[in-house]
């Protein structure tokens, strides 16, 4: 009778710890990061090559630089095509009216169009003004 006792409260704890565990683990995982850095680059549906060498470097550079960051959530690279109706809020809010390039953090936003297109074919240039552009807008 003792050891039916024992095996019965053992197994009852044992059931509680994967309970806890569980539902920690299932909240965990529905906990949504809120993106501490984003990096917008706008552009219409017509592009030429230099348009996409400046969203492929860009995203390039973001995820090289901040592999970690990229991976949870917290940094995003967004590429938002100007002639779609959903793109329009976040241009208005944004201030944009066409190709450009934006690291923002907060109200804190930094605009690399310039650079973007300068450096559109030099990767690393690109990747050293977005660097800075990411630590100046953190500050």
């Amino acid at each position: 009778m003792k050891n039916i006792l024992k095996f019965f409260i053992v197994g009852t704890l044992f059931l509680s710890v994967l309970t806890v565990t569980a539902q920690t683990s299932k909240n965990v995982a529905n906990k949504q990061v809120t993106p501490k850095v984003e990096v917008y680059y706008f552009h219409f549906t017509a592009r030429c090559a230099t348009c996409h060498a400046v969203e492929d470097n860009s995203k390039q550079a973001l995820e090289t630089l901040y592999p970690q960051q990229v991976k949870m959530g917290e940094y995003v690279f967004k590429a938002m095509n100007l002639n779609d109706a959903a793109t329009k809020p976040i241009a208005e809010k944004l201030g944009v009216s066409g190709q450009t390039l934006l690291v923002v953090s907060g109200s804190k936003k930094i605009d690399l169009t310039r650079q973007g297109f300068l450096y559109a074919f030099e990767p690393d240039k690109l990747k050293e003004e977005i660097g800075k552009a990411v630590a100046n807008v953190l500050r």
